[in-house]
């Protein structure tokens, strides 16, 4: 039986209601959701070497009696975020409390709460925190599906921009599956939306109009060139990473172990082959899972786990959101026959980090490295026990490692060797980058 125009689009609009359909305005749903958004206050303590007498350095230096003056800068940080739980654990951007000494979570109400970080994960941008003591009346929100999302939907934007806490934007999900080039993550898989986001912002909840969250602001574009075009991370992304963080304090993720690009008609007729969106693989990497079920440069990988795959981007996000040790059906073509491999992944070892100098270390991604000029290493965490507690914060950049006077590349085995002088009582020097701003950095 078929159903007439006016029926099916009365069943659409019950599902999502439009602004007509609450009576021209979202003022009932802002009253039912405003009371979960909460700002997010940080302050760092940055240690900054302090100007010294070029005579008395000389001393010190020459005659081994110990650092230099420093002083303390005070840096403050202002974000939001939103309550998944009465327990009082709060998600955010990774960006927004990364290398924070103190937290403070504001309610809607103006009531102020210490808070701590439970875990962060620089590849997602996704950071949980709880809340010291929370409040009986916290009001946790709804979680929405954002594989459900739509290109078109209307969604609300709720945070603290520019300091202006409890705004309200409105719009609607403008593209889905962005990737901004790897400058705000290594895992990209934005929502777009032309809801105003502003910095401040970050951390906050997307709504859809049924009140559920399906994303977290977390990036703008330069507002000199571009207007209205906000980026959000899809909730069920950042719902697995803060599952992994609140159970093991660490994410890990799904391994293949192939480098891929975009397969095209030209790839293709170059193949001899018929064209089929996917990935095409142009490198097995030895010792990996693809390797070992297989798999071959030329083949184009097309669905992973019962999901289409249309492009290395696509592949990447699918692989990276299944869990090491699973085991994956990978279809592929190769010399246009279909086959299917049964896949068991490994961790990503280029996303878990080396933990060296009591913190935690991942690579540079290529346009990490091109944007700074130099390859290097990230600090996703410190450990405030460790030799680089005061010194080294999350989300500094180290770029090179200093012995004497000979400035290396910084490598996880060159940290390696810089604890190992510092046991023996010795000292060295980090070049860092942070907040764009170069530093150096003596530890001992």
């Amino acid at each position: 039986m078929f159903l007439s125009a006016t029926v099916v689009l009365s069943l659409l609009v019950q599902v999502v209601p439009t602004p007509s359909e609450i009576g021209a305005s979202v003022a009932p749903l802002v009253e039912r959701v405003k009371g979960s958004v909460v700002t997010i206050q940080s302050t760092k303590f940055i240690p900054r070497v302090a100007y010294e007498d070029p005579m008395m350095q000389f001393f010190r230096e020459r005659f081994g009696l110990g650092p230099g003056p420093t002083r303390r800068e005070t840096q403050r940080g202002l974000g939001s975020g939103f309550v998944v739980s009465r327990s009082g654990v709060v998600l955010t951007n990774n960006h927004v409390v990364a290398g924070a000494d103190e937290v403070w979570v504001q309610l809607a109400d103006e009531r102020r709460f210490e808070a701590r970080v439970v875990g962060s994960d620089p590849s997602t941008d996704v950071a949980v925190v709880k809340i010291g003591h929370p409040p009986s009346d916290l009001r946790p929100v709804q979680i929405g599906n954002s594989e459900q999302v739509r290109v078109g939907d209307y969604v609300l934007a709720i945070g603290n921009p520019l300091g202006l806490g409890q705004t309200v934007t409105m719009g609607i999900v403008s593209a889905k599956n962005r990737m901004l080039g790897g400058r705000i993550t290594r895992y990209e898989d934005f929502i777009q939306t032309d809801a105003a986001i502003n910095q401040g912002n970050s951390g906050g909840p997307l709504f859809n109009f049924k009140g559920e969250v399906i994303g977290i602001n977390s990036a703008i574009l330069n507002p000199a060139v571009a207007m209205n075009v906000g980026f959000a991370i899809p909730i069920n992304l950042a719902r697995q990473i803060a599952d992994q963080i609140q159970r093991s304090g660490n994410v890990a993720r799904g391994y293949l172990g192939v480098g891929a690009e975009d397969m095209t008609p030209e790839k293709a007729r170059r193949l001899g082959v018929s064209f089929e969106p996917g990935a095409l693989v142009n490198v097995v990497h030895r010792g990996s899972p693809a390797a070992a079920a297989g798999l071959r440069p030329n083949d184009v990988i097309t669905e992973v786990a019962g999901r289409r795959i249309e492009s290395s981007a696509g592949l990447q996000r699918v692989v990276q959101s299944r869990a090491p040790k699973e085991a994956v059906d990978v279809a592929y073509s190769r010399s246009g026959r279909r086959a299917v491999a049964k896949v068991v992944l490994a961790e990503n070892p280029a996303l878990t980090g080396v933990h060296v100098l009591g913190m935690q270390v991942i690579p540079l991604s290529p346009s990490e490295a091109a944007e700074i000029g130099v390859p290097g290493l990230k600090v996703a965490s410190v450990d405030r026990r460790s030799p680089a507690s005061g010194y080294l914060q999350a989300g500094d950049i180290i770029t090179h490692v200093v012995f004497g006077q000979q400035a290396r590349v910084a490598t996880s085995a060159l940290l390696g060797q810089l604890e190992q002088r510092l046991g023996r009582g010795n000292g060295g020097q980090l070049v860092v980058v942070r907040d764009g701003e170069q530093l150096i950095l003596r530890l001992r």
